[in-house]
């Protein structure tokens, strides 16, 4: 055999070697295949059917239900939460060493009264008392450390403000017990109720950020005026929602115990006082909308105007012809009070109450106080009403009476509940003047802050419209004190396209404080803050 014939012999049998390796690949690849089909058509059933595995997760992290909600600012910062804590008990009857426990609490709680402490520890004819409330569960784990015989905790709910004094008397306080007092703990109660069973939070209408300016801002006002207390409020003119409301100085919801009842009252919507000449651009738009006189009529106000044997005169003398813009923007008390006896007492009536300063705000807070005005109708007290006197509202009330000035002369009440960006309702408005009126007495309230008594409320390239005040405090049983002033500016902003709204107010301000002195700068530093916020632009202050 030839040796080429040998080693040629297996090539005979390849064919038959490599059919079993080839269906090994097949089988493979059609394995491969087979799984590949079966993961997309997982992968679609998931996108259509979502993934069931995923169910538990979402049960899981359903927010529990809460004695109280959650209360928000307009973009989700968190004002107020109910979170758990315990309450301190003891059953005397276990209690070992009634001095030697008292000893040892104060020591972790410094407040408590070791004299009362023991004389409670030791009347065994009860079975539990309390000792304190509100303890974090640091202060449990604190007194649990003692291992003290006959001291117990019992849970419960605690409600906590975490910007503290921040909107404080817009927010308001609960007690121990979650008794909602002052704010809108209490002026929404219900609501916040609800909304913490359903385990969701109560969306306010402030901005955090534009309140913490408006508070500082009244602060440093009011210090430097001598106010023993002041008030502003900020609002959108459009929608009523008020992006801040503060009352100075303020008080911690978290200790609320520590200050005065006086000190926790609300002054924007909680206390009226007489406003003065920011009154003054309603009178004007009444005597316009009347017929009582118009643009192109000119006065003469260099003369006191006796009416019914009150003599009514203006701050400062004015000489020579002037109009209905040039009485508000010098803030003309004779030329205002004129176009009151014009428009009369039914009038005047009339559209005081459509401007909602006669009847209560309706701010959703715990008080809305109700405003005073004369019963007399008498002609002494149509030319006071006119320029301010006679007539006390809240702050919240006369920032409502602005927003016509907004709405082409239809009012909107103010609300501290945010409103729903996507909600198609319409914003329940009051017509009060119409929109020619409300335009022209605008330009007038621009003119008031451009080359009246308002000009250092202006914020370049912003503008802003408005009115100064100064009205005397009126006490009982002196009546007005002229060394104590109600000091004010209202206006709008910005000027050429109106929509927000503020009033800044300093009480008890010394004797030749006026408006324009120290309200109107305080607006200006403060619109000049907050209009970036509120996606307004502001120029740079000359250097």
């Amino acid at each position: 055999m030839r040796p080429f014939e040998t080693q040629r012999a297996p090539l005979a049998f390849a064919p038959n070697e490599a059919a079993p390796a080839r269906n090994r690949v097949r089988l493979l690849a059609l394995a491969l295949f087979a799984m590949l089909l079966l993961l997309a058509g997982r992968a679609v059933q998931l996108a259509f059917a979502g993934d069931p595995l995923a169910e538990p997760r979402r049960a899981a992290s359903a927010p529990a239900p809460v004695a109280r909600a959650d209360l928000i600012d307009r973009n989700g910062v968190l004002l107020a939460t109910t979170v758990r804590a315990y309450a301190l008990t003891a059953d005397p009857a276990r209690v070992r060493d009634p001095q030697a426990t008292a000893a040892a609490l104060i020591r972790i709680f410094p407040e408590l009264q070791a004299r009362t402490l023991i004389e409670r520890m030791r009347d065994t004819s009860r079975r539990s008392i309390y000792l304190r409330r509100s303890l974090t569960p640091e202060d449990r784990e604190a007194v649990l450390s003692l291992g003290l015989s006959g001291i117990g905790f019992q849970p419960e709910d605690r409600r906590t403000y975490p910007h503290a004094t921040l909107a404080a008397h817009a927010i308001g306080y609960t007690n121990v017990d979650l008794t909602p007092f002052g704010g809108v703990e209490n002026g929404l109660d219900t609501m916040i109720r609800e909304a913490g069973a359903a385990g969701r939070p109560v969306r306010l209408s402030l901005d955090v950020r534009v309140q913490f300016a408006l508070e500082e801002e009244l602060a440093a006002a009011a210090r430097a005026a001598g106010a023993p207390a002041a008030a502003a409020i900020i609002l959108d003119g459009r929608t009523g929602e008020v992006y801040a409301m503060a009352t100075w100085p303020s008080f911690d919801p978290n200790r609320f115990n520590a200050f005065s009842q006086a000190q926790r009252n609300d002054l924007v919507a909680g206390a009226v006082r007489e406003l003065g000449s920011i009154i003054k651009p309603f009178t004007v738009a009444m005597a316009l909308e009347t017929g009582a006189s118009n643009a192109r009529e000119v006065f003469d106000v260099s003369e006191p105007l006796i009416v019914e044997g009150t003599r009514i005169v203006d701050h400062e003398q004015i000489l020579g012809p002037v109009t209905l813009r040039e009485i508000l923007a010098r803030s003309s008390n004779i030329g205002v009070s004129r176009l009151a006896l014009r428009i009369g007492a039914e009038n005047q009536r009339a559209y005081l109450d459509r401007l909602g300063l006669i009847q209560p705000a309706s701010l959703q807070v715990a008080f809305n106080e109700q405003p005073i005005a004369p019963e007399r109708r008498g002609r002494r007290e149509i030319a006071g009403l006119g320029f301010g006197y006679g007539l006390a509202a809240s702050p919240a009330a006369l920032a409502g009476a602005y927003t016509v000035f907004v709405n082409d002369g239809a009012r909107v009440s103010p609300t501290i509940l945010a409103r729903d960006s996507d909600s198609e309702a319409p914003i329940a408005t009051t017509p009060v003047f119409s929109p020619e009126t409300a335009r022209t007495v605008l330009s007038y309230l621009r003119s008031a802050v451009t080359n009246g008594t308002g000009r250092a409320a202006e914020a370049p390239g912003l503008g802003v419209a408005g009115k100064t005040g100064t009205a005397e405090i009126w006490d009982r049983t002196q009546g007005y004190d002229p060394s104590r002033n109600f000091s004010s500016f209202a206006g709008v902003f910005p000027a050429h396209q109106p929509r927000y709204v503020i009033v800044l107010a300093l009480d008890g301000v010394g004797q030749g404080g006026a408006g324009g002195q120290v309200a109107a700068p305080a607006v200006s530093r403060t619109l000049r803050r907050v209009a970036p916020m509120l996606g307004l632009r502001v120029d740079r202050p000359a250097r």
